[in-house]
């Protein structure tokens, strides 16, 4: 089979991390590029950051930067759960990886031109809001786009709102507007992939690079979930995009439609996602359920290729 030619929109980020490598490791893809945006932390850290994982993964895949701030309001980083540099705050040695000279837009464009390409997105959605507003009709040539975002019961950030769609909500509206293929994992189902200590345990043991900084950053991000949710179960959150592009059968998915709300004083950011069966033959498609002791199994063997 062909491989999957692929774009990483991401703002890295512990969970951002893990799905970066468990995509770089796997023969499925052919990741192109990882385009950064504002998000988790500043663009200037997302950057760095996503440079830093493909040293770490040892590939030759280009870094883009893309856009600083939201559309419409301030940027709030969320520093307090990956860390005030976005990976857990443990040290890192000058990235080798070059930023490319051209913005993260054009270069999607320019993908996009070259051939069947899908996206994974799993910041938020500023750089495809941009990307749609600067080419028109473009999100028609896209193959797939797969997002990590939103939720139908409960957010991560406010009682409604998922903290990708909620950093960027007007960014959101317009994507989920316009006439993408769209696959979106929400809270709804990222909460059933989770890792546990004896998965950080099983990373260490690897003796890797790889295996000992996912461990680390990894081990901050637990510390969170039990401040939060009273266990050190870590939510794979980003990873269920990758998950989804080279296990497609793993995760039931149903038709939905799916609108973000802009305003609202308790609801800004939310996504309401219409699962009534009119919508079972949408091209949207919403991740519904997974088994997460095959999710891990598949996630441990691809760490473990790398040495």
């Amino acid at each position: 089979m062909a491989r999957t030619r692929l774009v990483i929109d991401t703002d890295p980020g512990v969970d951002d991390a893990v799905a970066i490598l468990l995509a770089l490791a796997s023969d499925e893809l052919d990741v192109l590029a990882l385009t950064s945006v504002a998000g988790n932390v500043s663009i200037d850290k997302t950057t760095l950051n996503a440079r830093r994982l493909v040293d770490l993964a040892g590939r030759d895949v280009v870094v883009a930067r893309g856009c600083a701030a939201p559309l419409t309001n301030e940027l709030d980083e969320a520093g307090d759960v990956h860390g005030l540099d976005g990976l857990g705050d443990i040290e890192w040695p000058d990235p080798v990886t070059p930023e490319s000279g051209e913005h993260a837009v054009d270069l999607l464009a320019r993908l996009i031109d070259e051939g069947p390409l899908t996206i994974a997105a799993i910041g938020p959605l500023t750089n495809l809001a941009v990307l749609q507003a600067r080419y028109p009709g473009i999100e028609s040539r896209v193959e797939r786009l797969v997002i990590m975002g939103g939720a139908s019961f409960a957010g991560n950030v406010t009682a409604a709102a998922e903290f990708n769609i909620w950093t960027d909500p007007e960014a959101a509206a317009r994507v989920f507007a316009g006439p993408w293929p769209i696959t979106l994992m929400p809270l709804d189902l990222t909460h059933q992939a989770t890792l546990h200590d004896d998965d950080l345990a099983y990373l260490r043991a690897l003796d890797t690079e790889v295996g000992r900084r996912t461990a680390a950053i990894l081990e901050p991000y637990a510390a969170y979930h039990d401040q939060w949710y009273g266990n050190r179960d870590v939510i794979m959150h980003d990873a269920m995009a990758i998950y989804e592009l080279i296990a497609p059968d793993a995760i039931e998915k149903q038709g939905a439609h799916v609108v973000v709300e802009t305003g609202g004083t308790h609801t800004r950011g939310a996504t309401v996602i219409d699962r009534r069966r009119g919508y079972a033959s949408s091209s949207t498609r919403v991740g519904v359920s997974l088994d997460n002791g095959a999710f891990v199994a598949v996630l441990r063997e691809r760490l473990a290729r790398y040495r």
